[in-house]
C-alpha cells in the first residue's frame, strides 16, 4: 500500500479526537511525524494509541510520555492470543506501572484465525479481569464473532457493573461493523460504539445505518490507521487526519453541523479514557 497521500487534503475540523490509532504501524513510522502534523493541523486535539502486544503497547506509553495529546492503550490482539503465555507477566506488569487509559485492543477475531478460537477466548477473559483490576476501560475488537463477543461482554459487564462510575462507559466497540440491534445491546450494559471510515463507503448500508441510529452522546470516530481509509483515499494508507472526513460524512447522515460531531465524540472519548481536552474544544 502507497505511503503517499492523495489529494485534497482533509478539510479541517477543530476539536476532533482519533479515538483508535497505530500509528507506530510499520506503513507510517518513517513519516510518523509529519503525520502528526497534518493530524494537529486538521484540527485532532487528541489520538489514543493502542497496541496489540506488549512491544507496541510500550510504544505506545512512550508516545503518549513525549506528547500529551495522545494517550496509550495496553493490550494483546486476538490475532496475537495465542502468545499470551509468554506475554502475561510482561503485559500486566506494564498496565501495573501506568501511562494507559485503557486495556486494549483485545477481543476475538474468527475472520482470520490468527490464533486458535479458544486461545482468543482465553486471552480475551484474562485482559477483562486486568482492565477491571485497574480500573480501566476497555477497547474491543469483534469480527466475525458478534454473537461470541457479546454473549463475554454481557457476562462480563454483569459481574463488574459500571465500575469506572455511573456516568461513565466501561468500553469501545472499536471500528463496529454489527448492526443497529447489536449495537444497542452494547450500549445497554455500557459501551460506546466507535464508527470508522468504513462507513464513508457506498456498499456499507449497515454502518451508515448505525451512524445515523447511536446517538451522538454515545459515539466515538476513529481511523484505526493505517487500515480502513475512508473515502476519497481509499485504497491508500490511513492516518488520524482523516477522521475529519469521517466526522463530516456522518454528520451528512445525520442532518447536522460537523463540529457538533467533533465536539460529542470528543468529548465521549474524553470521558471514556478520562483525558482532559484542550480549553474550548470538545467541552
Amino acid at each position: 500500500m502507497s505511503k503517499k497521500r492523495t489529494a485534497p487534503p482533509p478539510q479541517p475540523l477543530p476539536g476532533l479526537v482519533d479515538a483508535h490509532a497505530h500509528t507506530w504501524d510499520r506503513q507510517i513510522e518513517d513519516e510518523r511525524e509529519a503525520v502528526l502534523e497534518r493530524a494537529w493541523a486538521t484540527g485532532l486535539v487528541a489520538i489514543v494509541e493502542v497496541g496489540v502486544d506488549v512491544d507496541t503497547s510500550l510504544k505506545c506509553r512512550a508516545f503518549a510520555q513525549a506528547d500529551p495529546r495522545i494517550h496509550a492503550v495496553a493490550g494483546l490482539h486476538p490475532h496475537e492470543a495465542s502468545r499470551l503465555p509468554e506475554q502475561r507477566d510482561a503485559l500486566a506488569a506494564a498496565v501495573a506501572g501506568g501511562g494507559f487509559v485503557a486495556v486494549g485492543e483485545i477481543g476475538l477475531d474468527f475472520y482470520r484465525n490468527l490464533s486458535p478460537p479458544e486461545a482468543q477466548v482465553a486471552a480475551f477473559e484474562w485482559q477483562l479481569g486486568l482492565a477491571r483490576e485497574h480500573d480501566l476501560p476497555v477497547v474491543i475488537h469483534s469480527r466475525d464473532a458478534d454473537e461470541e463477543c457479546f454473549a463475554i461482554l454481557e457476562r462480563w459487564a454483569g459481574r463488574v457493573g459500571r465500575y469506572l462510575g455511573p456516568d461513565r462507559e466501561i468500553g469501545m466497540m472499536h471500528c463496529y461493523a454489527g448492526d443497529v440491534g447489536l449495537a444497542q445491546r452494547y450500549l445497554d450494559i455500557g459501551f460506546l460504539i466507535s464508527v470508522p471510515g468504513t462507513v464513508t463507503y457506498p456498499s456499507n448500508q449497515r454502518g451508515q445505518q448505525v451512524a445515523r441510529t447511536v446517538p451522538l452522546a454515545r459515539m466515538l470516530t476513529e481511523t484505526d490507521c493505517p487500515y480502513l481509509t475512508p473515502v476519497p483515499w481509499r485504497g491508500r494508507r490511513n492516518e488520524p487526519a482523516y477522521v475529519a472526513a469521517t466526522a463530516r460524512f456522518i454528520a451528512s447522515l445525520r442532518g447536522c453541523e460537523a463540529d457538533e460531531v467533533a465536539r460529542e465524540t470528543a468529548a465521549n472519548a474524553a470521558r471514556l479514557f478520562d483525558f482532559t481536552l484542550a480549553s474550548g474544544d470538545g467541552a
